[in-house]
């Protein structure tokens, strides 16, 4: 073998070597440095689904009487909603809907309590549906909106009907940060929250990416605290359960749901201070499904918040 032959074979082991190491750290930069990246552009960009914008419901569509409203949130975003009048309870329920979703989503509960005798204002989270544009934050800012939808009743419709948060996945979240500041809210049902902005990415990671959640899940925190400008720790619903006082809370999950397993509600519900706190675990292969508590068993579901309701604002 000549001399050429012999530096050969090096040079095509060093190629294979640096070609080798070329791919690993581009593997580590995909999936520890643009995976999280696009995670939280995702998140704080999340907008209305498209299947769900190809919905035409209304309210008036199963029956129920309303009217298109728009009011402010107390950082500058424009909020559109429906707002159906109370028929006897003298109370209106506020609904906020789950992330990627509108006020759709919670369309047909609330008219099933319309016909109860609950108004409901269902409104357009921010950057949803109609509603106007802004970061989305899983639920710290989206509080505001909730809010905001309390001041529209007293200041601009003049309603003094008792105010109930109702909401669904993050929706769940704004409506308990959001009561927790503010003492016009009498009751809030929360349907799938999440525990925590620490949990839920730490689970999600582990759950539908199948790896472990450190260091993926802070890495997304990170993005998403830096691109939505809040501090994640705020995000803690077991802190607002507390803050409610003794203001009741119905805790309701699917008993399948993957995304927010029933454990979370039993938490939150153990964190209540209320006697009249109530939790409800909705069994049926629907709730495989995050946040079909509902569609899993839509009678029993309804009559179970009308109950919490009787007892809560009685």
């Amino acid at each position: 073998m000549d001399q050429s032959q012999k530096k050969s074979k090096p040079r095509w082991r060093r190629w294979l070597k640096r070609i080798l190491i070329s791919i690993v750290i581009l593997f580590f930069v995909l999936v520890f440095g643009v995976l999280p990246y696009l995670m939280a552009v995702l998140t704080t960009g999340a907008k209305t689904r498209g299947p769900d914008r190809l919905l035409t419901e209304t309210p008036a569509t199963l029956g129920a009487e309303f009217k298109d409203v728009e009011f402010q949130t107390s950082d500058g975003v424009r909020i559109s909603a429906w707002l159906l009048p109370s028929r006897g309870k003298r109370a209106t329920i506020i609904y906020s809907h789950g992330l990627f979703r509108s006020r759709r989503e919670l369309l047909s509960r609330a008219v099933d309590l319309w016909n109860r005798g609950f108004g409901a204002l269902l409104y357009d989270s921010r950057n949803h549906g109609e509603s106007g544009t802004a970061r989305v934050t899983l639920g710290y800012n989206e509080r505001l909106d909730a809010e905001a939808a309390v001041r529209f009743l007293r200041e601009e419709t003049r309603s003094d009907d008792r105010i109930v948060l109702f909401g669904i996945s993050m929706g769940a979240a704004a409506a308990l940060l959001a009561a927790a500041e503010t003492e016009e809210v009498a009751a809030v049902i929360s349907d799938s929250a999440f525990l925590s902005f620490r949990d839920t990415t730490d689970h999600h990671i582990r759950v539908f990416l199948k790896l472990p959640a450190f260091p993926l899940a802070n890495e997304v925190r990170f993005f998403i605290e830096w691109r939505a400008e809040i501090d994640g720790e705020k995000l803690d619903m077991i802190d607002a359960v507390r803050r409610l006082g003794s203001r009741p809370a119905l805790f309701i999950a699917g008993a399948n749901d993957r995304r927010m397993p029933p454990d979370i509600a039993r938490k939150l519900f153990a964190a209540s201070a209320s006697t009249k706190s109530d939790m409800q675990i909705v069994e049926g292969a629907e709730t495989a499904i995050h946040g079909h508590a509902y569609q899993a068993d839509r009678e029993a579901y309804i009559n179970r918040v009308a109950e919490f309701l009787q007892s809560a604002l009685n």
